[in-house]
């Protein structure tokens, strides 16, 4: 495995993006390194960011959405208060 091939202080930024500050890449290394800690304990990607686990018991239901949800506005379900 290939580690430490470029300083650590270089940031490759998006168009938007605004540069870390030390101690938020600080703050972003000491994640980086307790979520490898876990998953060195606990076993290969026990700790992921932003990824929902693949054999959860909930499923995205889609049954009462159009097929055309984004371009027909009278297919748009309207909910009613009372």
């Amino acid at each position: 495995m290939l580690i430490d091939l470029i300083d650590a202080n270089r940031q490759q930024l998006s168009l938007l993006d605004t540069a870390q500050s030390d101690a938020d890449r600080q703050r972003s290394q000491k994640l980086m390194n307790t979520m490898d800690e876990l998953n060195r304990r606990m076993g290969h990607d026990t700790v992921k960011l932003g990824t929902p686990s693949t054999g959860a018991a909930w499923h995205l239901r889609c049954s009462h959405r159009t097929p055309r949800y984004s371009t027909r506005w009278d297919e748009l379900p309207t909910v009613r208060v009372l």
